[in-house]
């Protein structure tokens, strides 16, 4: 399996066949539960130097757009790894009620590690690790990589 720091990561309940089949709905508040037990790897986003900014800022922030801010620093983002040389977080992960799925970004080639972690994350929300939505990266695959 060849990835790179451009690979498409989600974790969704089931997979994406098509443009036009949804994912059935991840549970927030798993989602939740699962970071907050691993805050030793994960940061709010609300938690960073920019969200804690952000929110100081929040009065000067024109009213129709403030929900949205707001909305983005309620536990439905958070990071990993932060890279002091580079100023920013390596991994970005993202829960979308929107679209029912929650998108792994990275700034560096993803690690076995990494597979590990949000494949337990995956495991924890009775969901599914996919690689383009389709492609479904399981312990096997894991063993295999290692």
């Amino acid at each position: 399996m060849k990835l790179s720091r451009n690979t498409d990561l989600r974790i969704a309940i089931n997979t994406i066949d098509d443009v036009f089949t949804r994912s059935l709905p991840l549970n927030y508040e798993k989602w939740v539960d699962f970071v907050e037990s691993h805050l030793s790897e994960f940061i709010w986003k609300e938690n960073t130097k920019d969200g804690i900014e952000i929110l100081k800022d929040i009065d000067n922030v024109p009213e129709s757009f403030r929900e949205r801010i707001l909305g983005s620093l309620n536990k439905v983002s958070c990071y990993a790894e932060f890279d002091d040389k580079k100023g920013y977080y390596n991994i970005n992960v993202g829960f979308s009620s929107r679209n029912n799925w929650i998108s792994i970004n990275f700034e560096r080639t993803p690690k076995l590690e990494d597979l590990n972690i949000f494949l337990e994350m995956a495991n924890y929300l009775n969901a599914l690790l996919l690689i383009d939505g389709k492609t479904i990266i399981d312990n096997n695959i894991l063993n295999k990589t290692s």
